[in-house]
Order: C-alpha cells, then structure tokens, then sequence
C-alpha cells in the first residue's frame, strides 16, 4: 500500500467537521473521539447513542480501542520527547 500523507487541509476539515460535508456516520465517529478525548469516563448519553445509530458493538469497541491507542501514543510522544513533524525532520529537508 502506498503511503499517502493527510494535508492541512484535511486536518482543518476535521477540525470543524460539523460544518463540513461529512456523512452522518463519519460525524457520529468524530464526535464520540471529541468526546473520548476529552474525558472518556464522561462520554455523553446522546454521543454514545448517534455512534450505535451507525455503528455495532464490535465496531464501537475497534473504534474505542484505536482511538484510544492513538490518544495513548501521543501521551507517549509527549512524555518521551520524541520528535515529530519538522523537528524530527518529516519535511524533507534532513
């Protein structure tokens, strides 16, 4: 598979992904990582609800598990000081 890398412009999308053309099921995810994120021992009822709308258990529970294990590696990052991005040379130019 080709590595392929997301732009700024599809960062920002994400950024304020209820006013873009996001599906019902794709805004349903980037809610509850929204809410995962910001305290997973407090997920919303009505966020809970809108992801099972779209999605089953098992699916749910794969969401949770990658959102959270990328949650988990930019603690990692952060508390290691493991360089990223333009630091760590991801422009090219090193």
């Amino acid at each position: 598979m080709a590595r392929r890398e997301t732009t700024e412009a599809e960062l920002a999308r994400v950024d304020h992904f209820e006013a873009e053309d996001f599906g019902p099921a794709e805004k349903a995810v980037l809610r509850f990582t929204e809410a995962f994120y910001a305290d997973h021992r407090a997920v919303p009822d009505a966020v809970w609800d809108d992801l099972r709308a779209h999605y089953g258990e098992p699916d749910i529970v794969e969401l949770a598990w990658t959102i959270g294990s990328y949650i988990m590696l930019g603690k990692l990052i952060h508390a290691f000081q493991v360089p990223y991005g333009e630091a760590a040379g991801a422009d090219g130019s090193s």
